[in-house]
């Protein structure tokens, strides 16, 4: 297969998979990704501003048949943008979407410029209006500047190594980012009744937008050995 045809079916495979409807399985896209990044690693299917890693999408399945056995915690699934950061020498050097835009101009004004970290580290969030629409976000990204309605980042993640998502979180809500709520849970039917509250849109006070929770394995070192795709972590699930 040429260079131009493995790329447009890396974009259609990934398309297809946003939208719900897979046309293959996660092993048979992750040859086709390795097949393209072989004979073509600088392909802009492959790359991210910055030098920073993709954002990755999230399966989307009933939780019972995720279920790990172990404690996870449940996070609103912000409706928004996904954006990750890159700091560097504790400055804002890039950000870019999950199609990899730089949009670094954009977040200059709604995360933190300057942390407390030298070492280079990266932020995964959602970028979403504060008028709850998830236009506004777009809108911006779009145009590449901040529009009426106003703009904010829900932190969700990242790659460092605390040793949980609670530490996580905590870490990152210490550098003066705002993160999203992580409630633990050690049972399967906990998981259950909290996706239950959010159908009932009774378990977040705050003002996100959500289409969902997000559950999580808690642990970093479980979290490895369970691993992830080119597309998804298996150790995470999003349930609407």
């Amino acid at each position: 297969m040429s260079v131009s045809s493995l790329r447009a079916e890396v974009r259609r495979a990934d398309a297809a998979y946003r939208a719900g409807m897979p046309v293959m399985t996660d092993a048979a896209f992750d040859a086709l990704v390795e097949e393209l990044r072989a004979v073509a690693p600088h392909a802009p299917e492959l790359l991210v501003p910055g030098g920073g890693r993709a954002l990755l999408s999230l399966d989307n399945r009933p939780v019972e048949e995720w279920w790990p056995g172990c404690p996870v915690v449940v996070q609103p699934k912000v409706d928004g943008a996904s954006v990750a950061l890159r700091y560097f020498n504790g400055r804002l050097v890039a950000a870019w979407t999950r199609s990899g835009i730089d949009c670094t101009e954009v977040l200059r004004d709604v995360v933190p410029k300057q942390v407390m970290v030298t070492d280079e580290f990266e932020v995964r969030g959602e970028l979403w209006g504060l008028d709850g629409r998830q236009s506004t976000p777009a809108a911006a990204l779009r145009r590449g500047k901040a529009v009426s309605g106003g703009l904010a980042y829900a932190a969700f993640g990242g790659a460092f190594q605390e040793r949980t998502e609670v530490d996580a979180m905590a870490w990152l809500g210490d550098l003066g980012f705002s993160c999203v709520d992580s409630l633990l849970c050690t049972r399967l039917q906990e998981v259950q009744g909290l996706h239950a509250k959010w159908r009932e849109r009774k378990l977040w006070d705050r003002p996100w937008p959500t289409d969902g929770v997000v559950v999580k394995v808690i642990d970093r070192e479980v979290q490895f050995q369970m691993g992830e795709s080119s597309r998804a972590p298996w150790w995470a699930l999003a349930c609407k």
